[in-house]
């Protein structure tokens, strides 16, 4: 973006105090006002419902975004053959995750997961190893914030995926490789909670971004995402990265579409 000052624009539309959708990107001044506009009009769409409020923040970052690649993406090409557990259980063991406390993450998520039962706004960071949630506010959960990917890498993402592509693919790989670029996460977990999208991911370190589809059941309202972390993890510096620190994604990773199998000698 040729050093120019650069501005964060987030929109988050809720419906009687309950969140429906969110997005954001990182642009130059000049194209404030039609991204404004795109995000508004991605809010009043959307299949949860018309928001009763609209919330667009603007403002300049004060500091440069850091440039990343994409996870390497990995499409599922012969789903219907293999079972949800069997998919998942391959790639928490390829993350060093014990898969009772990946399955019970899993579960926490598509039956609302925080302390009330409710969808979380944030994620759950997760102790890979004990499986205790180390997140502060267990109703929150963190939010990943200040991320987007450079014109030029988009076309690329949307050239190498073709028909595959979506802008919730978009949205999510951003934010994936974003969390993985941190050095002591392992993994991803993301279930939409999006009644109507029912294909989530597991990202896992060192193997890239898994889709997933059928990861719950059609109709269900409920989801979320779980950040699996090393023991070393220090919350608050992990917190301030996820939450403030601008990272840009500016190359992409290779797309691949394979058969299970095929996924099985890369997970190892």
């Amino acid at each position: 973006m040729n050093n120019k000052k650069l501005f964060s624009v987030k929109m988050r539309a809720c419906k009687e105090g309950e969140h429906i959708s969110g997005a954001e990107r990182i642009i130059e001044e000049g194209f404030i006002p039609s991204i404004t506009q795109n995000l508004s009009e991605r809010a009043l769409n959307h299949s949860k419902g018309k928001p009763d409020t609209i919330n667009i923040k603007i403002e300049l970052l004060e500091k440069s975004p850091i440039p990343i690649k994409t996870l390497p993406l990995y499409e599922i090409t012969d789903r219907e053959k293999y079972s949800l557990k069997e998919i998942l259980r391959a790639l928490f063991r390829k993350a060093g995750i014990d898969e009772s406390i990946g399955f019970s993450i899993y579960k926490a998520l598509i039956s609302g997961a925080s302390p009330a039962a409710t969808v979380m706004r944030g994620a759950m960071v997760i102790n890979k190893d004990t499986g205790l949630r180390l997140e502060p506010d267990k109703f929150r959960g963190i939010r990943a914030s200040y991320m987007d990917i450079t014109e030029k890498a988009l076309n690329h993402l949307k050239k190498s995926t073709g028909k595959n592509y979506t802008s919730n693919m978009r949205d999510a790989i951003i934010l994936s490789s974003k969390v993985l670029h941190h050095k002591n996460v392992v993994a991803e977990l993301c279930v939409s909670d999006d009644p109507d999208y029912t294909t989530g991911y597991l990202s896992v370190k060192g193997l890239g971004y898994v889709r997933i589809k059928d990861i719950k059941p059609e109709g269900l309202p409920k989801g979320g995402r779980a950040f699996f972390v090393k023991e070393e993890l220090n919350i608050k510096q992990f917190i301030e990265y996820i939450e403030t620190t601008p990272v840009l994604i500016t190359d992409v990773g290779n797309y691949c579409c394979l058969p299970f199998p095929e996924i099985v000698p890369l997970i190892g």
